[in-house]
């Protein structure tokens, strides 16, 4: 529990978007595992939005290493 103290808010933010893809990851991975009784299009739009959290938890990890890095201490 030591490591609460070290949280702000844009690592929070992080943590949550990685908690959103890993989510995301069980349920495709669900969608994949019973793909006989599930259309293919509906398959496609499930990987489009699993890859869309995947973006956005990258794209703000990218923000936040470079918004933030001369700000936090090493």
């Amino acid at each position: 529990m030591a490591g609460l103290g070290k949280l702000d808010p844009s690592t929070l933010k992080l943590k949550v978007a990685i908690s959103i893809v890993a989510i995301s990851s069980i349920h495709l991975l669900k969608a994949f595992m019973n793909a006989e009784q599930i259309a293919n299009d509906k398959l496609l739009w499930y990987v489009i939005i699993h890859l869309t959290f995947v973006v956005s938890a990258v794209l703000m990890s990218v923000m936040d290493k470079i918004s933030f890095s001369a700000h936090r201490s090493h």
